[in-house]
């Protein structure tokens, strides 16, 4: 956070304007004396920042210096000029478009790599919205909750859980994790546990005055690494054996959120495929099956036959 705030410092003098350690400070959101301490961190480094005293003073780069982000390579350079996710910065309402960051950090860039960053701003875009724009409005939760994550400071929440129990909690909220198009606070429990929280199923949430002191070993993406892994590792997993017809075999290479296949065997002569699949569930193997309708061919578990055809009679009733 440190070295990111010096170099925000140094963006800000090389515009050439006299700042003060207010504005400098209100800008970072930092307070004055951290400001005094990162221009002392600068002078050290052989900046060349110098002090106007007075009521009018401020700070200023000697002669319209510049430091050039000569210390990064090429690569590091370009990749500070990927865009920026306007959805992540506006969910968590910072105020400022990815084209302010880069026109900034541009400044600070040597003539021969400019070129190249404008070029990769204009061919890539990033975007982590869904299709239908569904998570767009804002989620209740994330002021208090990025004000809790930034100021260590507890909260009481009302939770919505998956099947649709509400439970009321105290947590210490320690980091916010963006999943695609999904926020999640991760956060100890009063027994110190580890939970991660979807943001869209707090229903109501309260900033508290009392703090905590953070685990001063842990680090947010190594732990939502770990624990993303431990999740994926204990999902339930129910195995079918089925052959499938060419149609069904394309189909389902786009159906991964469903299903996946875990083996794919021999090919008969009029083009169907045998294919192992794993489901979480065998309701989700029955349900994903008998959308495929005469496509897919059940080989085993065999009593999953009879609920497929269950389930198919269930729907000749339905519109007889």
């Amino acid at each position: 956070m440190k070295a990111e705030r010096l170099i925000k410092i140094l963006l800000l003098l090389q515009h050439g304007e006299l700042l003060s350690t207010r504005e400098i400070a209100e800008e970072l959101e930092v307070s004055e004396r951290t400001i005094h301490r990162d221009m002392e961190a600068l002078s050290a480094a052989g900046i060349p920042v110098y002090a106007e005293r007075g009521q009018a003073g401020g700070w200023r780069l000697v002669d319209n210096w510049k430091q050039r982000l000569s210390w990064l390579k090429e690569k590091e350079m370009l990749a500070l000029f990927l865009p920026h996710a306007e959805k992540i910065i506006n969910d968590l309402n910072m105020e400022i478009s990815s084209k302010q960051i880069r026109d900034k950090l541009l400044l600070s860039l040597p003539e021969k790599s400019k070129e190249n960053a404008v070029n990769l701003w204009e061919r890539v875009y990033v975007d982590m919205g869904t299709w239908k724009n569904s998570n767009s409005q804002m989620l209740p939760a994330m002021e208090v909750m990025k004000e809790a994550v930034m100021s260590s400071k507890k909260v009481t929440l009302l939770y919505k859980k998956v099947n649709g129990e509400s439970t009321e909690s105290i947590v210490k909220p320690l980091g916010l994790v963006a999943k695609s198009s999904t926020w999640y606070v991760v956060a100890l429990k009063t027994d110190d546990e580890f939970r991660s929280y979807k943001l869209n199923r707090i229903i109501e949430c309260e900033l508290l005055e009392e703090s905590f002191t953070r685990p001063r070993d842990f680090n947010l993406a190594e732990h939502w690494e770990r624990s993303k892994q431990q999740f994926v590792q204990n999902l339930p997993e129910f195995r079918v054996q089925v052959n499938v017809s060419p149609s069904a075999h394309q189909r389902m290479k786009f159906t991964g959120r469903f299903v996946q296949t875990v083996h794919e065997g021999k090919v008969t002569d009029k083009g169907w495929v045998e294919q192992e699949l794993t489901f979480q569930t065998e309701e989700e193997a029955v349900n994903f099956i008998v959308g495929f309708g005469s496509q897919v061919k059940i080989l085993s578990p065999l009593n999953l036959i009879e609920k497929v055809t269950e389930r198919a009679e269930e729907i000749i009733d339905l519109y007889n």
